[in-house]
């Protein structure tokens, strides 16, 4: 049985079975250079950062890394939990596997990369329907204890689980947020790559992602030891590997001068989703909100706290359960990665405000 005994973001000894990731053979060791940002904004910043349970706070701006600081029983090279953050990565994952020839495109049918679903009706579902989280798939939910949910969270087959999911009703006409959508999408993934003779799921992203953008050896927590990964949670990495993808999303695919991602599939999944003008294809969007929270659909009892709207209106962001976000804004070569303990009243708005407000 997989097991979680650690205790969140920082403290992951308890996370298991894991499988390496194999990072670049000198990972990015940037120096944090002074300037960009006022010492005041990254000073607030730093306090809300610590107010809230903050264990890792980095920002990237103007071509250096600005700021850096751990709480103080870790460092640069500690690995984080962060949750949902995982999604995002397998959204960048998915434009090496075009660029590679293992996915045709993101309108294929699922059917075409999952065998089980070749034959059934859900096996209709669009890749793009998966990644902008309007699969149509039955939701289990955790809020209700429901053991399907808790399969699909904890238990040792969750992509036997996730493929039992039934659909509720068709693909493309509703937003609503789910970890079954990427779990499919991901397992789409792992077997096109593989029947392209380009390893597993943590090999591909090792070699089509993770080595070339300059990251340190990572992990991903798998079902059971000749499983799968969680693809929609378990990728755990140093906050400086997330700041690399956040960097990528700002560089259009291209990091130090080189193209690491298309281009094109950078614009794909940062593009509005016409279902929610506040997502994409596994990242989130700044969008405007209403009430002060930011929804993660129908199915989904809690909100995002979102006090006020995004100065920068091009605001992309990876976003982990309770506080885990990476914000980027192209337009400013801005990248900010927040890592902390689970907090329900972390404000979306707060940092990525402050830090474009300090930006000099």
């Amino acid at each position: 049985m997989t097991t979680m005994n650690g205790r969140g973001v920082d403290e992951i000894h308890g996370y298991a079975p894991l499988r390496p990731v194999a990072g670049a053979a000198a990972p990015d060791a940037s120096p944090v250079v002074s300037g960009g940002v006022s010492q005041a904004a990254l000073d607030a910043a730093q306090a809300f950062s610590d107010a809230h349970d903050g264990v890792a706070l980095l920002v990237w701006s103007g071509g250096a890394l600005r700021h850096e600081a751990y709480a103080p029983h870790l460092t640069q090279d500690s690995l984080f939990e962060t949750f949902s953050m995982h999604k995002s990565a397998l959204g960048l994952l998915y434009g090496a596997a075009i660029r590679d020839g293992a996915i045709a495109s993101i309108d294929d049918p699922v059917g075409l990369y999952i065998a089980e679903w070749r034959d059934d009706p859900r096996g209709a579902i669009p890749l793009r329907h998966l990644l902008g989280m309007s699969s149509g798939l039955t939701i289990h939910s955790l809020d209700k204890g429901d053991p399907v949910a808790l399969a699909l969270m904890l238990g040792d087959r969750i992509s036997e689980t996730a493929l039992s999911v039934q659909a509720q009703r068709p693909s493309g006409e509703v937003f609503d947020y789910y970890n079954v959508a990427a779990q499919v999408a991901g397992l789409a993934l792992s077997r096109a790559v593989a029947a392209k003779g380009l390893g597993d799921a943590a090999a591909y992203l090792s070699k089509a992602l993770w080595a070339p953008m300059g990251g340190a050896d990572a992990r991903l927590w798998v079902e059971r030891e000749d499983g799968e990964p969680r693809f929609f949670a378990g990728l755990q990495a140093r906050a400086r590997d997330w700041l690399q993808l956040g960097r990528l999303v700002a560089g259009a695919g291209a990091l130090d001068g080189r193209q690491v991602l298309p281009a094109d599939w950078i614009a794909a999944i940062t593009a509005e989703n016409p279902l929610n003008p506040a997502y994409g294809l596994l990242v989130w969007r700044a969008a405007p909100v209403a009430d002060g929270k930011r929804t993660y659909g129908p199915s989904t009892a809690y909100a995002a706290p979102h006090s006020a709207p995004f100065i920068a209106d091009d605001l992309v962001y990876f976003d982990g359960f309770g506080g885990q976000r990476v914000y980027v804004s192209p337009s400013r070569d801005l990248v900010i990665v927040r890592i902390g303990r689970p907090r329900l009243d972390f404000d979306d708005a707060v940092l990525p405000n402050l830090i474009v407000e300090g930006l000099q």
